[in-house]
């Protein structure tokens, strides 16, 4: 099977969103899926993630094959959910990608990802549930909230009135 990458978006690489024609539209395939975590809204315009630090089941390395390969080990070993403890729950999409060498890059990018954890977002490696189980999939979570920050509390982006 040709190298692919899991991700869970829950902003503007969703369908019908401003970054997903650019960055996701070779999907392979786009399912609903959820992760724990607090979602919130920026005065920018668009989301960030927080994530338990314990469900983190890998950070992102420098290598974007690898992180895809290291997917699906993890992604083997998650047999059942755990509790989500207290943390909320963030609505997004599955969205599987090919080619991670070239697809990865161009989201990090985007997303202002950079090595040891200088840039605004990082990527890390989370369960999450699915229709089809419980999976392995990579997302794009900002350790830092800014203090203007807008706690969703649906856990769904854009927030609905």
């Amino acid at each position: 099977m040709p190298a692919v990458v899991d991700l869970f978006v829950y902003g503007t690489l969703k369908r019908d969103f401003s970054n997903h024609r650019a960055f996701c539209a070779r999907a392979l395939e786009i399912r609903e899926a959820t992760i724990a975590g607090y979602l919130y809204e920026l005065p920018v315009g668009y989301p960030a993630v927080r994530i338990p630090q314990e469900r983190i089941l890998l950070e992102a390395g420098p290598d974007p094959t690898r992180d895809a390969s290291r997917q699906r080990h993890h992604e083997a070993s998650l047999h059942c959910e755990r509790p989500d403890e207290g943390w909320g729950s963030v609505q997004g999409e599955w969205i599987r990608l090919p080619d991670p060498a070239r697809t990865l890059p161009l989201i990090d990018a985007l997303e202002g990802v950079r090595r040891a954890g200088r840039g605004e977002y990082r990527r890390a490696l989370v369960p999450a549930r699915t229709q089809e189980g419980p999976r392995a999939l990579w997302v794009y979570w900002m350790p830092q909230l800014p203090p203007d920050a807008h706690y969703l509390p649906n856990g769904a982006w854009p927030a609905r009135t």
